[in-house]
């Protein structure tokens, strides 16, 4: 099982009811965040890797169904 959690605050939603994000890869690991956090723990605009993380995260929901 994959840990979805906030890397900043361990939260897996915002205050709002957002689901956290993949927002970063950092040592091949995925960096999820709240919305409350992304700012902070985004990668650099663009980043290839963090676009791919994301579909393939997705992608992975898709298949558990939800």
């Amino acid at each position: 099982m994959r840990k979805r959690a906030c890397a900043r605050c361990g939260k897996f939603v915002s205050r709002a009811g957002a689901p956290t994000v993949i927002v970063a890869v950092r040592n091949g690991a995925d960096v999820f965040a709240c919305a409350d956090h992304q700012g902070e723990l985004a990668a650099p605009a663009g980043d290839p890797l963090v676009a791919i993380a994301q579909l393939q995260d997705m992608a992975r929901r898709r298949r558990a169904g939800g």
